[in-house]
């Protein structure tokens, strides 16, 4: 049971442990609440509400699967891809086989034309399990779908971008997962370049490696022909700010690792810190940075601990529509 569990189970005990002892206090002659009701039912139902927000945040959110539709105009196809773009899995500590299971027949559900996958695909939070194994489901779409995937920092066990933390790791387990998903005939890109042939029309996606694993280039792009649509994928968001500055821009940049904070307030925004330089205005959506396109996802999966607060897991559904 992780440090965020205790905090949630302890806010929602002592939430109803002081919710009956208002209710006994209204109840009681001469009490201080039972002199003023009206303050007694206002906290009771102050905590009512903190109740329900933890419930929410612990017990329901987690488990459930969004799906985010995202239209691309004016792409230079000539029939439409539907892309399911899922990042941030993180599968391991909090999520096991069952959540891939519940991926995979939701991906079932959508039909995609292709799949990518933006990286942290397991947790890497201090296991010693290998991680990979709870992964296995996908073998059962991994016939049925073109299925690509970048690592993330979870893989190489960087929680940090700061020199300091960097040295805190909890161990590269990258090749556990490369091993895993090579066997589940899922291809990796690695600062390489992809063109498949998705319903009778090429499309070229570049997937770079994660920006924190410092082992990063954009050698591949010049065999791009640029006739072709790109997608570039990066699981953080801060990938598109080194993109190089003397090629074509990408049709769309992919993106995760933000999580979308998991804790969205009202007027206030995502309270968790991705540790990007990237305004939190790119923690999820549809925005552009200096002409181009990235779309954020707030990932399927949790860091830190299995909580989420107006901020559901989601599978993205990326529509991409041919030029008029």
């Amino acid at each position: 049971m992780n440090f965020f569990t205790i905090i949630i189970i302890d806010i929602i005990f002592i939430s109803a442990l002081l919710i009956y002892f208002f209710w006994r206090d209204i109840k009681i002659k001469k009490t201080f609440l039972n002199k003023r009701k009206k303050l007694g039912y206002v906290l009771i139902a102050v905590l009512f509400f903190i109740i329900f927000c933890g419930i929410d945040a612990f017990f329901i959110e987690p488990w459930l699967i969004v799906k985010n539709e995202i239209e691309i105009k004016d792409i230079k196809i000539s029939q439409p891809i539907k892309i399911a773009f899922i990042s941030d899995i993180q599968i391991g500590n909090h999520k096991k086989t069952a959540w891939t299971e519940k991926m995979v027949e939701k991906i079932n559900e959508i039909q995609p034309d292709l799949i990518l996958l933006g990286g942290d695909l397991i947790d890497n939070e201090g296991t010693f399990e290998d991680e990979s194994q709870y992964l296995e489901p996908l073998r059962k779409i991994s016939d049925k779908y073109p299925i690509y995937y970048i690592l993330g920092n979870h893989e190489y066990g960087i929680g940090s971008q700061t020199k300091e933390d960097r040295n805190k790791q909890t161990g590269d387990r990258s090749q556990l997962l490369i091993t895993k998903m090579k066997d589940l005939k899922i291809t990796l890109l690695r600062n390489n370049l992809e063109c498949p042939t998705i319903k009778n029309q090429k499309i070229c996606l570049f997937g770079l490696d994660d920006i924190w694993s410092r082992n990063i280039n954009f050698d591949e792009l010049k065999n791009w022909d640029k006739n072709l649509p790109l997608i570039f994928l990066t699981h953080n968001p801060d990938g598109i700010k080194i993109y190089p500055i003397n090629q074509k821009i990408p049709d769309l940049t992919l993106a995760g690792h933000t999580h979308g904070g998991q804790i969205r307030l009202p007027f206030i925004g995502p309270l968790g810190s991705a540790q990007i330089q990237l305004p939190k205005k790119y923690y999820s959506g549809l925005n552009d940075w200096c002409g181009m396109k990235i779309f954020t996802t707030v990932g399927i999966g949790e860091s830190g601990g299995q909580i989420r607060f107006l901020d559901p897991p989601e599978m993205a559904i990326i529509n991409l529509k041919p030029q008029n």
